[in-house]
């Protein structure tokens, strides 16, 4: 079996045994933090890879899952990460790193955004426009950053 190894940046690397892609999904194991980095769609086509690649990540430690680039995720997805969330050991947790809109979303409207094992990382805030920084300046006593004004 080959390692695909792809660094993006110098603290970040996908890696792993697997690199699993169908047409509308992409998963892929990352080293820092330990987990999977998945990509595209998660639906009934991609549950079983979905479950198949969760079930091979090591048993100790915590475990990322970076979603940021989820574009859709139906319950049936949804439940198979939560559920490895729940299957953890005690004190481990599953993280979700900056899930998207869509994952939060169905989080939310669920209630499994507090199932035991899942931590919700937060997404950076978003920046401020240039529009919006320069109208922070025209009120009185905020300014706009330096690099903006």
């Amino acid at each position: 079996m080959y390692a695909i190894i792809t660094p993006k940046t110098v603290h970040e690397q996908v890696a792993g045994p697997f690199m699993n892609s169908c047409r509308h999904v992409r998963i892929s194991q990352m080293l820092d933090p330990r987990g999977l980095r998945i990509e595209g769609e998660l639906d009934l086509a991609a549950l079983s890879d979905l479950a198949w690649a969760l079930a091979t990540l090591p048993g100790d430690g915590d475990l990322g899952l970076d979603m940021a680039d989820v574009t859709f995720i139906d319950v049936g997805c949804l439940r198979v990460v939560v559920t490895t969330a729940a299957r953890l050991r005690e004190g481990r947790v599953l993280r979700l790193c900056s899930p998207s809109p869509q994952v939060r979303r169905l989080l939310q409207l669920t209630g499994w955004h507090e199932a035991p094992g899942l931590w919700l990382q937060s997404a950076p805030p978003p920046a401020l426009s240039v529009t919006a920084s320069r109208r922070l300046g025209q009120m009185p006593g905020l300014r706009p950053p330096p690099s903006l004004a």
